[in-house]
């Protein structure tokens, strides 16, 4: 190929690259790079490509134009092109990783990299925390999950009261963020609910269609991060239920995301743990190989920023003095909480625990009657909202 054209080629490749690069796209960085970008100047010298920009002296990156790797994928380019697409990463891309490398290093010598750092670190985030769900998917015996009992149990109070507050899901449609195994997904589906199924791991989605098959039952699955859903602009649903999910993610980014696909007499339905209970803040400590170290508890903040996005809410909490079952697994039944999940135990084994949690769950709701305080010192939220606010 003569030099002219392939120095034309690059040059437009490199341009490609370079406004469309992962790192910078959705950042605080994203607008200076591009007026950047536009104003790159390239120059063709003795076999390398010198780029310079007329505001940055100091800038001055040569290439050899014979070794330049930019976008060189070859026969893999279709299959990368597709893994890229369902938001995944390419395993061992070494074009990708060269690519990003030297991007970086010229967004550092411009001064605009804060942007490109915040989304590695969110990259990464979102990474570790897709690896952990699925090896915990690869663990688990589906067929060995009664779904009815786990949204059913007596220790499940959050979904006897969710499932009580949706009432009739015949015909309904829910999209269920964050689904892992599929429990509750399944559980919608058993009720006539058509549901979709989302998660940022592709095992846990793979893992609640099993688990949906198991229970004569089918619904539909969608792999994608919650801050970055991907779904069709008219998907439209009658109920958005993020179960357990909130903790993990970027709360204003996720509702960003899920809020334009809720109906206008939709409900959007949610319950995660909440930050201050000193019994529970040990056991998080404790159960580290369970948990992935991004998990934020809830905290009065994250609460007031999730009712601001609707017009109506409701919230309501649970497991305060029924935390006592916790203590007897830890401390008398001496059950490691790094080899079991004591919050999917105790639904697992609610008939066991059902003579003590029943009277504790009456006791704890008259005490957070009497002294509404104590709600904060609960293990759970769960939060009923309505009628999105407009942006």
């Amino acid at each position: 190929m003569p030099k002219k054209i392939r120095f034309e080629a690059f040059k437009y490749r490199f341009l490609i690259e370079a406004e469309e690069h992962p790192m910078t796209q959705g950042t605080k960085a994203a607008s200076a790079w591009d007026i950047f970008v536009d104003e790159l100047e390239f120059a063709y010298d003795a076999g390398d490509v010198v780029i310079t920009h007329p505001s940055y002296p100091g800038l001055c990156e040569r290439v050899a134009l014979n070794e330049a790797v930019l976008y060189k994928r070859g026969d893999n380019e279709i299959a990368i092109s597709k893994q890229e697409a369902a938001g995944l990463r390419f395993a061992n891309d070494k074009v990708q990783d060269e690519n990003e490398d030297f991007f970086r290093n010229v967004l550092l010598k411009v001064g605009i990299a804060s942007g490109f750092e915040e989304q590695a670190a969110e990259k990464a985030r979102i990474e570790a925390e897709r690896e952990f769900h699925d090896a915990w998917a690869a663990s688990e015996d589906l067929s060995k999950i009664d779904v009815r009992l786990a949204n059913e149990a007596c220790t499940a109070p959050e979904m006897r009261h969710i499932a009580k507050r949706l009432g009739d899901l015949s015909g309904k449609t829910v999209l269920d963020l964050g689904c892992g195994l599929g429990e509750v997904s399944v559980y919608f589906a058993t009720l006539g609910a058509e549901v979709t199924a989302s998660d940022l791991s592709a095992g846990m989605c793979e893992a609640a269609g099993r688990l949906a098959q198991i229970n004569g039952v089918s619904i539909n699955t969608h792999v994608a991060s919650s801050e970055s859903l991907g779904l069709p602009e008219d998907a439209k649903f009658d109920v958005i239920y993020a179960g357990n999910m909130l903790h993990h993610v970027d709360i204003d980014a996720t509702l960003a995301q899920a809020l334009p696909h809720l109906k206008e007499d939709g409900t959007f339905v949610s319950w995660d743990p909440v930050a201050y209970n000193p019994v529970i803040n040990v056991y998080r400590r404790m159960a580290m190989e369970v948990r992935t170290d991004d998990e934020h508890p809830l905290t009065r903040a994250d609460l007031a920023n999730i009712t601001k996005h609707f017009e109506c809410s409701e919230t309501r909490f649970y497991w305060l003095s029924t935390l006592v079952i916790f203590i007897i697994m830890a401390v008398f039944q001496r059950r490691d909480p790094n080899k079991e999940r004591y919050w999917k135990a105790v639904v697992q084994e609610a008939p066991k625990w059902e003579r003590l949690y029943t009277p504790l769950e009456r006791f704890d709701t008259l005490l957070m009657r009497l002294f509404p305080p104590l709600r904060w010192l609960c293990w759970n939220v769960v939060v009923i909202a309505r009628n999105p606010r407009a942006k």
